[in-house]
């Protein structure tokens, strides 16, 4: 796992996650995309947990212990976010969920006020850290020449779950006086970061289809030198 999966891929993905976590809570998103952010970053935390694992079970190293404590920092921070929104959301009616509809009043634009605009500069973090995350992978794909050690079902289910994501945020009818481009405008970044990265996924599958017979140049190695 610590041979076939990049670091800094990993780095960007829970460091993506987190921003989304937090942006999502500071400029007042879907409550649907609070707690998907929530499970993604616990399982960032997770998958890190394993990667450190496998490299430092026969490497002990110094590096060990902060890293461990960073990753509980992130836990806790994923685990009270919901809890801070739940608490702010008490006194306020409960947004339910309405498709759009085809006649409706003129609306206009929905300013964003302070708190939505630290959270949407977050949101805008959140989506170059998903965009630039693949990138290491996808060169150390092909370093390797070889995709075996990571799971397809990873990407495949994360170009679902992005596609159904950015399209349950798209089918959403804005609030009541809020034009179209006022609610695409709000939710910009997250929507950049759900369906931007389907392309470069989609050339990590591209990866996947190449080296499908491929073997790691580093198992091509002779174990006696010649």
């Amino acid at each position: 796992m610590d041979q076939a999966l990049s670091l800094w891929f990993l780095l960007g993905w829970i460091g993506g996650d987190s921003c989304n976590l937090i942006g999502s809570f500071l400029a007042d998103q879907l409550p649907l995309q609070t707690y998907t952010a929530v499970y993604y970053v616990l399982a960032d935390v997770l998958m890190l947990s394993l990667y450190f694992y496998y490299k430092f079970k026969k490497r002990p190293s110094p590096w060990s212990a902060p890293i461990n404590s960073l990753l509980l920092f992130i836990l806790g921070v994923a685990c009270t976010t919901p809890l801070l929104r739940s608490a702010g959301s008490v006194a306020a009616p409960r947004e339910v969920f309405q498709g759009r509809t085809l006649l409706s009043v003129e609306p206009g634009n929905k300013p964003f006020t302070k708190k939505e605009i630290i959270g949407f500069v977050i949101g805008s973090v959140s989506s170059a850290l998903y965009l630039f995350s693949r990138l290491p992978q996808i060169r150390t794909n092909f370093l390797r020449k070889s995709t075996q050690g990571i799971s397809y079902s990873l990407f495949a289910l994360v170009m679902l779950g992005n596609t159904l994501y950015g399209l349950s945020v798209l089918l959403k009818n804005p609030e009541e006086g809020q034009s179209e481009g006022s609610y695409v405008l709000h939710h910009l970044p997250w929507l950049v970061g759900s369906l931007g990265v389907l392309l470069l996924d989609t050339i990590i599958s591209v990866q996947f289809f190449m080296y499908r017979h491929a073997t790691p140049s580093s198992e091509r190695q002779p174990l006696l030198p010649g």
